[in-house]
């Protein structure tokens, strides 16, 4: 048992004196009281697993009392009272069960110390003025005065109800007038105690306040003339009318609601229309016995009362105890915490309570406020920094997609000086598909960038934004565009308005061409009438273009040119094993240049087009296998600084699909380096990674040779290859950012269509239909056609076969008339 357990030191008897009568006489009561024994243990087996199963506890609270195991009843109560606060019901059921028990002083002591617990869950006029009931005749006038004076300052404000604790104290000290003698004076002042019961009362709007006025009435037509100003307590009455005209309508409403959502609303008009703070606290704990489970009156009721202290924290405590599930209340209360400057373990200890009350939620929220608590309290860095890391790595990208946490601690870490890290950070969060095409990710980006880094990094920021960006890239331009104009030169002005105005048009291009697609889905018909109209129109513009071309064309007539002449040259044997298909050529490139690559060729074959034209491959021989093989090591050589494809000569065509040579799984020795300057050679990157162990490096190039501005760099081991990423991650090269990362590239994914189906041309058996390839249609006659089938067929359906024509049948049909 804890704290809350109440000992009592008194012979027990039993709650029903007729049970015991009842189970002898009955063998039937027998059988139900064991099957409620075994019902209450069934339950005490499952509470014990989980203590937060409300109805439960009521059930098994209940068994007891039919029971009449008075011990197991307290310990059930006591149980339930840990993990809820109990209704006014709940209570009064409890205690008006210990009253007919209760005869010793120490017995009514501890229903005393029940009331005390009732009256702080929740808010009822009928919980107290019981509790100033029992006060009365057990008790001494000066603890009944005290019970009664905290009644009066705690629902005393009710509008509904209100008036019977007031009558109740007035009745008490009435009662005490008749002890002393009139005239006396205590008489007088017993008198003035009970005119000053009538003067606060009648201050406050209650709904019974006119019966009450005219009790007030009377009572001061017995006194002496001039023994009590009536003038006070009647502005009082007056003004707290008019108010009372204010709350009707909506104590009104209040009796006639539906529904949670129809109270919430009425109770938040109803404190926006109260001007008093009292009966604002009073209103809302009024509405807390209704609208205990719903997790947003708790946070109207916490934020209104934020910074009134230790009643904050009673508030938010109860407010928890109703709703442990809601995220909301537990960041509320660690607000409230710092708010009143609790020690670091208290807050820590609301945190881990409500990670565990709230689970399987992930606490984004909950844990975003104690980050902010840690950041703002705690003054350890390093602290600072492992609690962050370990936020983001249980939480996960999945359980925070908007990556709010790694954005909070880029920003601090940015604040703290150390922008390398950050911009670590915020580079993992820009990898994120779901991040990299939005604007306001990168405009927060380069806002840091702008606040605490420097001015060619925030250059490289706009640029990189202006490339991704999908959803609103105007935003990234116009903030670009103020930079530059505030804080750059006129030819940072002139480059950043170029690059803008290139991105701009390719953006508006696109969603130009978008756009009409969509048009032309939606309105075929309109494009086909509107085709339709312009046909004739069109035809006469194309023959009067037509007419001009044939005038020019005699007025110039087209110079002749000569076909270059084709050599008779030994065409290349295409064997496999001694021939090797070269191509990505360029245009200008001859045979003689392509011999300087292979010198020891036999012969070589640049494909020739119709008109003479080079089509940019052709087909190396050699003597032997052996040096087949080394022209193939050198695949992607340059000539005039265009690489040069070599491979094998595929002789089937279902192998002629290319093969990527290079490694499509993870390698962990080996890097992949994005965002380098295009103008770096090989070279110069191995120069970069040389002292960090790197072995070998292959640039990524265009087609046309180009660079990429990627490059994989080749380590020794796993280890140099970290040290090298850690180092060298998110540093700049020639004003260019780069980001490094252990080399895997992700799976290619099949070509889909329309419909999701995956295919793939190249490798498809079927022969590809030609465009121009229609189908032919007969221009016979249709009654000239003659049906296939058979006649004898035809006979048995019933139908005439039908016999081949000849020229005099023709004939004859044509003279006809």
């Amino acid at each position: 048992m804890n704290e809350e357990n109440l000992n009592m030191d008194t012979d027990e008897p039993n709650i029903s004196n007729d049970s015991d009568s009842s189970n002898s006489s009955n063998e039937n009561d027998d059988g139900q009281e064991e099957v409620l024994l075994s019902r209450a243990k069934e339950l005490e087996n499952i509470l014990s697993d989980n203590k937060y199963l409300y109805d439960f506890h009521t059930e098994l609270i209940n068994i007891y009392k039919q029971l009449g195991d008075l011990t197991s009843f307290r310990e059930a109560f006591q149980r339930f009272h840990v993990y809820f606060p109990l209704t006014p019901a709940l209570w009064l059921d409890w205690i008006n069960t210990e009253k007919v028990l209760a005869t010793t002083d120490n017995q009514k002591d501890f229903i005393f110390q029940l009331f005390e617990k009732a009256v702080v869950d929740y808010l009822s006029v009928q919980l107290w003025s019981e509790y100033a009931q029992y006060a009365i005749g057990a008790s001494n006038l000066e603890k009944t005065r005290i019970i009664l004076e905290r009644a009066a300052n705690a629902v005393g404000l009710v509008c509904n109800g209100g008036s019977l604790l007031w009558a109740t104290y007035r009745e008490i000290e009435n009662l005490h007038i008749s002890l002393h003698a009139e005239g006396s004076e205590e008489w007088k002042k017993q008198i003035l105690k009970v005119a000053d019961i009538f003067k606060r009362e009648l201050s406050v709007p209650l709904m019974e306040m006119e019966n009450t006025y005219m009790e007030w009435k009377e009572w001061l037509a017995t006194l002496p003339e001039g023994l009590v100003d009536p003038k006070p307590i009647d502005y009082g009455f007056n003004k707290a009318k008019k108010a009372l005209e204010t709350y009707k309508p909506f104590e009104e409403q209040i009796l006639v609601s539906q529904s949670n959502e129809e109270l919430i609303n009425i109770y938040k008009n109803y404190v926006k229309a109260v001007k008093d703070p009292s009966t604002v606290i009073c209103i809302y704990e009024r509405a807390a016995v209704q609208l205990c489970l719903v997790p947003e009156f708790w946070i109207e009721y916490c934020s209104y009362i934020f910074k009134l202290g230790d009643q904050a924290l009673s508030v938010s405590s109860k407010a928890l105890r109703n709703c442990p599930w809601s995220e909301d209340l537990w960041v509320m209360k660690i607000r409230i915490l710092e708010h009143l400057e609790k020690k670091e373990d208290t807050v820590m200890e609301c945190f881990e309570e409500g990670i565990s009350a709230i689970s399987p939620l992930p606490g984004l929220d909950l844990w975003l406020a104690y980050l902010e608590y840690t950041h703002r309290c705690v003054g350890s860095p390093e602290k600072l920094d492992k609690l962050f890391n370990t936020a983001i790595q249980q939480l996960g990208f999945e359980n925070d997609p908007q990556c709010k946490i790694s954005r909070l601690f880029c920003r601090i870490l940015a604040h703290r000086g150390d922008m390398k890290e950050a911009r670590k950070i915020y580079g993992h969060i820009l990898s994120k598909s779901t991040n990299k095409g939005l604007a306001s990710m990168w405009l927060e980006y380069a806002n840091i960038e702008r606040q605490y880094g420097e001015q060619h990094n925030l250059r490289v920021v706009f640029q990189r934004a202006l490339n991704a960006v999908q959803d609103w890239p105007q935003s990234i331009i116009d903030e670009w565009v103020n930079y530059e104009r505030h804080m750059g030169t006129l030819e940072d002005v002139m480059k950043c308005l170029e690059k803008c105005r290139q991105v701009n048009g390719t953006f508006k291009q696109n969603y130009l061409v978008e756009e009409a697609k969509s048009q032309q889905n939606q309105e075929p018909s309109t494009s086909k009438v509107k085709q339709h109209s312009e046909g004739k129109k069109r035809k006469m513009d194309s023959l009067e273009s037509n007419s001009k071309f044939k005038r020019l064309k005699e007025e110039h007539p087209k110079k002749e040119t000569k076909k270059p002449e084709i050599q008779n040259k030994i065409p290349v044997d295409r064997n496999p094993k001694t021939t090797v298909f070269v191509s990505n050529l360029l245009p200008s490139v001859t045979e003689k240049k392509l011999e300087t690559i292979f010198p020891n060729a036999v012969n070589l074959e640049i494909a020739i087009g119709s008109r003479g034209q080079s089509r940019c491959f052709g087909f190396v021989q050699f003597k032997t296998e052996e040096e087949v093989m080394v022209a193939l090591a050198r695949d992607r050589e340059p000539l005039d600084g265009r690489p040069v494809f070599i491979s094998e000569i595929k002789t089937n065509p279902t192998e002629k699909k290319p093969i990527f040579k290079y490694a499509t799984n993870e390698e962990k020795n080996k890097l992949f380096v994005r965002g380098l300057p295009i103008v770096k050679t090989k070279e110069e990157i191995v120069e970069i990674f040389k002292k960090y162990g790197a072995k070998d490096v292959r640039l990524v190039l265009h087609k046309s040779g180009q660079p990429k501005g990627l490059a994989y760099v080749e380590f020794e081991s796993e280890k140099q290859a970290i040290e090298a990423m850690n180092k060298t991650d998110q540093t700049s090269i020639d004003d260019h950012v780069i980001t490094v990362a252990i080399s895997a590239p992700p799976p290619k994914k099949d070509k889909q269509d329309f419909f999701g189906r995956t295919f793939n041309k190249r490798d498809s058996d079927e022969p590809t239909r030609h465009p121009k390839n229609r189908l032919q249609t007969s221009l016979l006659p249709r009654s000239l056609q003659v049906k296939g089938g058979n006649e004898k067929n035809d006979a048995k359906n019933g139908e005439a076969g039908t016999k081949m024509k000849n020229n005099s049948d023709f004939r004859a049909m044509l003279l006809k008339k």
